[in-house]
């Protein structure tokens, strides 16, 4: 396909997903959007959300989500709290450490896009 102003190339577009596809693997672990998904929830609410949000606001199975939570966990992006006036409520926040590792993640995707 040519490269014209208004052309469409594939092969960049192709490139640039498996860019994102091995950054996506390298900083989370995984393959899916889900982790991103969240940690970008996240980081539209103040870096704090309650878990139900989670669970309504992701496009992935229950399941799946807490198996990306309990990842994201492992590698200290994330941390789970009870809230005082509701026993069954659970607050998830982005830790320090995940802050700074979403700031990575998105210098590195800024990176790949303007290339």
């Amino acid at each position: 396909m040519s490269k014209g102003n208004d052309a469409i190339d594939v092969r960049d577009i192709a490139r640039r997903r498996r860019m994102l596809i091995e950054i996506e693997r390298s900083f989370f672990k995984s393959r899916t959007n889900t982790s991103i998904e969240i940690l970008t929830l996240l980081a539209e609410n103040d870096f704090s959300v309650r878990l139900s949000d989670i669970y309504d606001q992701t496009k992935a199975t229950d399941v799946s989500v807490r198996q990306h939570l309990r990842t994201l966990e492992r590698l200290k992006l994330i941390e789970t709290v009870d809230v005082t006036e509701d026993r069954r409520a659970k607050i998830v926040s982005m830790t320090d450490h995940g802050r700074a590792h979403l700031l990575d993640y998105a210098n590195h995707l800024a990176g790949v896009l303007t290339r």
